[in-house]
């Protein structure tokens, strides 16, 4: 048999029974290339366009055939009656709602401007647009441009400034409600019968207080002998009580004798 390489095209001539019946695997010994290489008894393979189609499998021939599809459901129409009474709850509703959208729509009320406009007749309108321009040439002959300048500036100041007569309507608004509210009174009230009772309550721990002092100093030797062990704080508490008295006669003296002397002086 002939084994040609398919990459050089080298051809070789070996026996028969060298190349097994199922084929082997072979090089060339020229370019090195390997193929597989079959047998020359080996049947060639059947080409795709040489394969008819394949027979019918007895499955298929006694299969039974597609079944036809379900037709649509019939409509069944509706009945009149019934039609009538949902035809006349649409209307009913529709008008229901036409109702509502009527009864909540807002109606801006007449201003009567158009009215007053229209009273006013052609030469009426005439007249008072002569007397403005008539005012207008008064102000500018009598004190000419600059007089016109300065009454157009006071009108514009006039315009930023605040009305008088709105802030006093304001204040006295605030103060006749403030008159009457009775809460805001209560409260006022209650501020100042808490601030009194404060300054009562002081006081009368301050002359509670002075009193303890002053029966604690009066009555020390009683109480140092009922408890001999404050007799030291005791003795030291009177001591200093005396001393302030002394200080306070001694005081006392001189703006005494500095009043005296005052007094002699004036005599004289």
């Amino acid at each position: 048999m002939r084994l040609i390489c398919p990459n050089c095209d080298a051809q070789y001539e070996v026996p028969d029974d060298v190349m097994p019946t199922a084929g082997r695997d072979v090089q060339c010994s020229n370019c090195g290339q390997t193929w597989f290489q079959h047998h020359p008894d080996y049947p060639p393979e059947d080409t795709p366009g040489e394969l008819g189609d394949p027979a019918p499998t007895p499955d298929e021939e006694t299969a039974a055939p597609p079944a036809k599809p379900a037709s649509a459901p019939t409509r069944r129409k509706l009945d009149p009656s019934v039609a009538d009474i949902l035809r006349q709850e649409a209307e009913a509703e529709k008008l229901a709602r036409q109702n509502k959208q009527a009864e909540t729509l807002e109606i801006q009320p007449d201003l009567g401007l158009g009215d007053e406009q229209g009273d006013l007749d052609p030469e009426e309108r005439t007249r008072q647009a002569k007397e403005r321009t008539a005012r207008l040439r008064g102000v500018i002959a009598e004190g000419g441009p600059a007089a016109a300048t300065s009454a157009a500036v006071a009108g514009s100041r006039r315009d930023l400034l605040p009305d008088i007569e709105e802030i006093n309507s304001t204040l006295r608004t605030g103060n006749e409600r403030r008159s009457a509210d009775p809460d805001l009174e209560d409260t006022t009230a209650g501020a100042g019968s808490k601030s009194q009772s404060g300054f009562k309550r002081g006081f009368a721990m301050v002359i509670i207080l002075a009193a303890l002092l002053l029966l604690i100093y009066i009555f020390a030797a009683q109480i140092s002998e009922a408890v001999p062990q404050l007799q030291p704080f005791l003795s030291s508490y009177v001591a200093t009580i005396n001393q302030a008295r002394v200080s306070l006669d001694n005081s006392v003296q001189s703006v005494l004798q500095w009043l005296e002397a005052k007094a002699s002086q004036s005599g004289n």
